[in-house]
């Protein structure tokens, strides 16, 4: 008996929230009208090599051991300036503080595998351009001091 098809379990780019903390307690995240086209998470890992020898045949290629070692997380987004929202972000960028975050699978059930990433980020690029004749537009980088983790949507 053939297994039927499993459609892909998707959701749209509007549904990836990127939701900043009021630093109040309890915290309040909120989604900024200023990220409003473009959005997302990228984590990397800085690694070392290690070139391991094969004692019986040192004169052939060696496999490299590859170790992680520090972990990050880089939130981009982007989108029309929301005149608004320019002086906080501005504020936040010459801050030498984080601000908590969210990146959040908006409405997508725990069964479908909802919830969020969280973390404490640095305003590292905030970049306003123009155009003549179109609308203002806005690019922000934010990364990663300290952990991030993984939250489940509630059941």
């Amino acid at each position: 008996m053939a297994t039927p098809p499993m459609p892909v379990k998707s959701m749209n780019g509007t549904q990836l929230l990127v939701q900043i903390g009021n630093g109040a307690t309890p915290e309040v995240f909120a989604a900024d009208c200023l990220i409003n086209t473009q959005r997302g998470i990228t984590f990397s890992s800085d690694t070392n090599e290690d070139i391991n020898p094969d004692c019986n045949n040192p004169d052939d290629p060696a496999w490299k051991e590859v170790t992680k070692d520090g972990l990050s997380g880089q939130i981009q987004g982007a989108g029309r300036v929301h005149t608004p929202s320019v002086k906080s972000w501005w504020e936040w960028f010459i801050s030498k503080d984080t601000k908590n975050c969210r990146v959040l699978l908006n409405n997508v059930t725990l069964a479908n595998g909802g919830g969020y990433w969280e973390g404490a980020f640095h305003l590292t690029q905030f970049e306003v351009t123009g155009e003549r004749n179109q609308k203002a537009q806005v690019s922000v980088t934010l990364m990663s001091s300290g952990p991030i983790v993984w939250v489940d949507a509630a059941a």
